[in-house]
């Protein structure tokens, strides 16, 4: 009985590269998910500056000549107010702009 030594070792090459490629396939896919999800969290905290910003220049667009003004503190307070703000709207997708850029710049 003559051995065939040859496509033996072809068959081992064979079954070596469909594991490796497994591997790949795997590792690839798990390299995705953590991709996208960094990709989220940037394009979610994109979107809170982005309307924190917005209401930034509202809020300085409006008059606010008042007889009483609580200065510098008021001024930080409401600063730290409108983040809370910002965080809200962009937690509840209020606005979308996260979902668009997460959409157009995810790898599938």
């Amino acid at each position: 009985m003559k051995l065939d030594t040859e496509a033996m070792f072809q068959q081992l090459n064979q079954s070596k590269l469909s594991k490796n490629l497994l591997r790949k396939a795997q590792f690839n896919q798990e390299d995705t998910k953590a991709y996208n999800k960094k990709l989220r969290d940037a394009c979610d905290g994109f979107e809170e500056i982005f309307v924190h910003k917005l209401i930034q220049v509202m809020r300085s667009s409006s008059d606010k000549e008042t007889l009483l003004t609580g200065g510098r503190g008021e001024e930080i307070f409401q600063d730290m107010l409108d983040e809370n703000y910002a965080k809200l709207i962009s937690q509840n997708r209020a606005l979308g702009l996260s979902d668009l850029i997460y959409e157009q710049t995810k790898k599938s």
